[in-house]
């Protein structure tokens, strides 16, 4: 019974969030020149045939979020968005412009040097499903290769 609770709750947090214009604390768009950084993922799947970058409007990115906790109930895997971070990025791949989002837990940042999350590429190896990616065609506003990192 929580589940729906707390998908109701992130659905109205984001919903404000839309309303008031300004991509939440927890998500951040990176510059281009972190792309190829962001897509060399070592545990998981990214974006392939990947010919450039380019950054995503902050209302692509809210888009997004509005869709991650249904994408997440279909994924089954129990991932608490509001414990995550969330960076997003812009690919062409296949001649198709891509958004690209790579999540991780907020906790991971409390390992190391890390404050810098929000302008370069977070990348773990392993770790387990709590580090994410997925790809969302903004085309049509669907989500396509969600891909889990390795167990630790």
């Amino acid at each position: 019974m929580r589940a729906p609770v707390v998908v109701l709750l992130l659905a109205l947090f984001v919903c404000s969030t839309v309303a008031g214009g300004s991509l939440p604390s927890d998500c951040a768009i990176l510059p281009v020149s972190q792309g190829p950084a962001l897509i060399r993922q070592c545990s998981r799947g990214s974006p392939a045939n990947v010919s450039g970058f380019w950054n995503p409007s902050p209302a692509q990115v809210l888009i997004i979020e509005q869709r991650l906790p249904e994408l997440l109930l279909k994924s089954g895997h129990k991932i608490v968005l509001g414990g995550s971070c969330r960076q997003y990025i812009g690919v062409t791949s296949r001649g198709k412009k891509l958004i690209y989002l790579n999540a991780f837990p907020a906790s991971a940042l409390d390992v190391g040097e890390h404050t810098n999350w929000k302008t370069a590429a977070f990348t773990v190896c392993d770790g387990g499903d709590v580090f994410w990616g997925v790809e969302f065609d903004p085309a049509d506003n669907s989500f396509h290769n969600v891909q889990f990192n390795g167990v630790a």
